[in-house]
C-alpha cells in the first residue's frame, strides 16, 4: 500500500540550543559557547533533514509545547496533530546525527502498511517514532517510561500486546554525553559535527567532563519555514 503523504506529519520535538545547554553539557559546562555551537550544528542538520522528508513538518520547540512534564508535552504534540486530521505522525529529535534522509523516508513510507515504526537507539531509547492514528491512545501514551532505557522495550511490548504490526528500523546512536560525542567524532571524521567535536577536544584537554552525570533530554528549536503545531 502506498502512503498518502498528505495524511502524514513529521513532528520534530526539539529544544533550542539555548535551552538545551541548561539541561545537558556535551562539553564541560564552563564552555558555554562550544556547547551552544554543538547543539546548533545538530539543530541545523535536523532542519535540513526534515525539509527533505516530503511531508508536512511541525517544529515543536519550548514555545509550542504544552504540559507539566515531558510525557505530557510529547503526548499533547501527537494528539494535536491527530486532531488536526493527520492519520500518521512520525517524530524525531535532533540528537541522532546518523539519521539519514533515506532512513527517514523509509520510516514514513512504512506507515502505509504498519501501525508503529520504531527507530531504536543503543541506550534503550528511540530516535524515531511513527504511529498511525488508529493505535494512538493518549492515556496509554502518557504512561510509557519516556526518557528512560526501558522505553524501547515498553513500546514494543505495549503494541505487540495489542497485536499491532511494529516495524523496527536500524539501530543508531544518539548523543547524550561527551563520551557519545567523541565516539561519533572518531567514526565520522569527515562530517561537520565530527570535525567540530575533534577540534574542540584537541583545543583543550579539559573540555570534556569526565565525572559528570549526563541528563537525557528531548531537544527543542524553532526555525522559519517549518510550522508550529496547529492550535486546536
Amino acid at each position: 500500500m502506498k502512503l498518502n503523504q498528505k495524511d502524514t506529519a513529521l513532528l520534530v520535538f526539539s529544544l533550542s540550543a539555548e535551552k538545551e545547554i541548561e539541561r545537558k553539557h556535551i562539553f564541560d559546562k564552563n564552555f558555554r559557547n562550544e556547547n551552544t555551537a554543538f547543539f546548533n550544528i545538530l539543530i541545523d542538520q535536523t532542519r535540513r533533514l526534515a525539509e527533505q522528508s516530503g511531508v508536512d513538518v511541525f517544529w515543536v520547540d519550548e514555545h509550542h509545547q504544552t504540559g507539566k512534564d515531558f510525557s505530557t508535552r510529547f503526548t499533547n504534540a501527537f494528539q494535536e496533530l491527530f486532531d488536526a486530521g493527520y492519520k500518521n505522525v512520525v517524530s524525531i529529535g535532533n540528537d541522532c546525527p546518523d539519521l539519514t534522509v533515506q532512513l527517514l523516508k523509509e520510516a514514513i513510507q512504512k506507515l502505509g502498511t504498519k501501525k508503529l515504526i520504531l527507530g531504536p537507539s543503543r541506550d534503550g531509547g528511540i530516535y524515531l517514532l511513527g504511529i498511525h492514528r488508529d493505535v494512538f491512545d493518549k492515556n496509554d501514551f502518557l504512561m510509557l517510561p519516556w526518557q528512560t532505557s526501558a522505553l524501547q522495550k515498553s513500546l514494543k511490548n505495549h503494541f505487540n500486546g495489542q497485536k499491532n504490526d511494529c516495524e523496527v528500523l536500524s539501530e543508531l546512536e544518539d548523543l547524550d554525553s561527551g563520551k557519545d560525542a567523541l565516539h561519533y567524532a572518531n567514526i565520522n571524521t569527515s562530517t561537520v559535527l565530527g570535525r567540530f567535536i575533534l577540534v574542540i577536544g584537541l583545543s583543550t584537554r579539559s573540555v570534556f567532563p569526565i565525572s559528570n552525570d549526563f541528563i537525557p533530554s528531548s531537544n527543542r528549536y524553532s526555525y522559519v519555514g517549518l510550522r508550529a503545531p496547529p492550535t486546536v
